[in-house]
């Protein structure tokens, strides 16, 4: 019998941040069908909105992903290119994680403005950012791209069943 190995590997990585990355995605989903399936007249107006969702919501949604976006450009440009792989992949994995909270965050608050109004137009901003979120999903070749990766990095992250080097 072969003994499990407890150290990390770059497959093992990838594959922890795509799980959280649907697990993430799975909540609003659940929370948006259950949302439209309770409400029971739904309308798509922006005429009839309350002003002040119609403000707020997307305004709030903006800002979301604007401050994702830079919290992860920002914590990206922080990782050393000399640092070792397995240092870099969790330091993007936190960048990664704390984006797509704040995609996440955006997409039920439009859930849950459609639940207070009844009005189908925030759903629908929800949908929107939903492929959004699925467009930032976690790849290997994002990664690679992000992280600015090449040679022996880029070998290393291509091996994924190699464990990395703490």
């Amino acid at each position: 019998m072969e003994k499990q190995s407890n150290q990390t590997t770059p497959g093992g990585l990838i594959w922890n941040l795509s799980v959280i990355h649907l697990g993430l995605a799975i909540g609003p989903i659940v929370f948006g069908i259950l949302s439209y399936r309770t409400v029971p007249t739904s309308y798509f107006s922006i005429s009839e909105v309350d002003g002040m969702f119609l403000v707020v919501v997307p305004i709030f949604a903006l800002l979301c992903l604007l401050m994702g976006h830079f919290i992860y450009t920002q914590s990206i440009k922080n990782i050393l290119p000399s640092s070792k792989l397995k240092q870099q992949l969790i330091q993007f994995q936190t960048a990664s994680i704390i984006n797509y909270a704040l995609i996440e965050s955006a997409m039920l608050f439009g859930i849950a403005s459609f639940y207070i109004n009844e009005n189908l137009i925030f759903l629908l901003l929800s949908a929107t950012i939903l492929l959004y979120f699925f467009m930032v999903r976690p790849t290997k070749q994002k990664i690679i791209r992000d992280l600015h990766l090449n040679g022996m990095s880029k070998d290393l992250l291509n091996n994924v069943d190699q464990p990395l080097e703490s």
